[in-house]
C-alpha cells in the first residue's frame, strides 16, 4: 500500500503542482473531471470482480482512491494540457497517453499489484483508457467553446 501510495499519488501530484503553476485552468477543471471517471469505472470494476489493486484493504473503497486521487488526474490533466495548451496534435496525445497508461497497468499487472479477474484482459484495459481520454478531451473541448475555460 507504501508503493501505491508514493508512486501512485504523492509522486503524479509533485509534477500536478508543477503544472498548477503553469494553468490552473486546466488542473482545476480536468483534474476533478478525470477523478469522478476513475472512481466510477474502478469501483464498477472492483465490485464487479473484474480487478483487484493488491493488496486488498479491508475498506473496498480504499483499494484504488490514491490512484483515483492521483495519477488518474494528473495524467488527466497532463493530456489535457498537450491538447488544450500546447496544441499538439491529438492523435500523438491520444496515442503516447494511452498507450503509456496501458503500458503502466501492463507492468503493474507483471508484478502484481493489479490483478484481473476472469474474462477481463488488457485489451479492455486499452478500451477503457481510450474512453476515458475521449470523454477528457470532449468535456474540455466543450468547455472552451462555451467559454468557460479562463484564459491561460
Amino acid at each position: 500500500m507504501v508503493y501505491i501510495f508514493l508512486l501512485g499519488f504523492v509522486l503524479p501530484w509533485i509534477l500536478g503542482v508543477y503544472l498548477y503553476k503553469k494553468v490552473p485552468a486546466i488542473l482545476l477543471t480536468a483534474g476533478p473531471a478525470t477523478a469522478l471517471i476513475a472512481v466510477t469505472i474502478n469501483q464498477l470494476g472492483i465490485h464487479l470482480g473484474l480487478w483487484k489493486v493488491n493488496p486488498m484493504p479491508r475498506v473496498i473503497l480504499m483499494d484504488s482512491i490514491f490512484l483515483d486521487l492521483g495519477i488518474f488526474p494528473v495524467v488527466g490533466v497532463w493530456f489535457s494540457y498537450f491538447i488544450h495548451a500546447k496544441k499538439y496534435k491529438r492523435i500523438w496525445v491520444y496515442l503516447g497517453f494511452i498507450l503509456g497508461m496501458t503500458g503502466l497497468e501492463y507492468g503493474s499487472l507483471l508484478i502484481g499489484t493489479v490483478s484481473y479477474g476472469e474474462g477481463w484482459n488488457i485489451f479492455f484495459t486499452f478500451l477503457i483508457y481510450v474512453g476515458g481520454f475521449v470523454i477528457i478531451d470532449v468535456l474540455l473541448s466543450k468547455l472552451e467553446k462555451l467559454k468557460a475555460m479562463p484564459s491561460q
